[in-house]
C-alpha cells in the first residue's frame, strides 16, 4: 500500500511539474508575441500640448502619419500627408510629409482671437527683432482687418472659420526651407478638421 501511495505522490509531483512547465511556456510565448506586436505598432513623436497661465500652449512636433480611416478629400493624396492634433483649438491640422520637425504655440490676441503659430528654429533669422522662426499660423474666427489681410486661405469647420496665414520671408535666414514649410501647410489646409 505504501508503494502505491509513493507512486501516486511521484506521479502527482511529476504531473504538477510538467503542467507548471507547460503553463510557463504558454505565458512566455504570449508575452513574447505581445512584445512583438508592440514593436510593430506605429508610434508618433508628438509632445502633448500644455496650457500655461497666460492661455499659451507650446509643443514640438515631428513626423506623424495620417490615419487611413480619416476619409478622403478632394485633390489631396492623403498618403502624402501627416497630421497633428491642436487640442486647445480642438482641430486636426494636416501638412505634407517630409518637412523637418517644428514647434507650435497656441496663443490669444488682445481681442481674444485664438490662433496656433508654427515655428522652426531653423528659420530664425538675424534681420528681425525677436524672430521665432514662424512660418505659418491658423487663426480661429479671424475678424480683425489685420487678420483678414494676412489670411491666404479660409476654411469653415463645424461652426468656426479658420484662416491660414503665411509669414513673409523678410525675416528668415533660409527662404527655401520657409517655402517648403509653407507649401506643406498650404497643401494640407483643405483637410483641416475638428477633433
Amino acid at each position: 500500500m505504501d508503494m502505491a501511495k509513493e507512486q501516486s505522490k511521484k506521479g502527482l509531483i511529476v504531473s504538477t511539474v510538467v503542467l507548471s512547465l507547460v503553463l510557463l511556456a504558454v505565458i512566455g510565448f504570449v508575452t513574447f508575441q505581445n512584445m512583438n506586436k508592440k514593436d510593430t505598432v506605429e508610434t508618433t513623436n508628438q509632445t502633448p500640448s500644455t496650457s500655461t497661465p497666460d492661455d499659451t500652449a507650446n509643443s514640438t512636433v515631428k513626423e506623424d502619419p495620417v490615419e487611413k480611416d480619416r476619409g478622403s478629400i478632394q485633390e489631396v493624396d492623403e498618403s502624402t500627408l501627416s497630421s497633428i492634433d491642436i487640442e486647445p483649438l480642438a482641430i486636426t491640422v494636416f501638412y505634407t510629409k517630409g518637412v523637418p520637425g517644428f514647434e507650435y504655440t497656441v496663443e490669444r490676441t488682445s481681442d481674444q482671437t485664438e490662433y496656433v503659430q508654427f515655428t522652426s528654429p531653423e528659420l530664425v533669422g538675424t534681420k528681425c527683432t525677436d524672430d521665432k522662426g514662424a512660418f505659418a499660423s491658423i487663426v480661429k474666427n479671424p475678424t480683425s482687418a489685420e487678420d483678414k489681410t494676412t489670411i491666404k486661405e479660409t476654411r469653415t469647420v463645424g461652426s468656426s472659420s479658420y484662416g491660414l496665414s503665411l509669414t513673409a520671408k523678410n525675416c528668415t535666414k533660409d527662404e527655401a526651407l520657409l517655402e517648403k514649410y509653407q507649401t506643406a501647410f498650404t497643401n494640407g489646409f483643405s483637410r483641416l478638421k475638428e477633433l
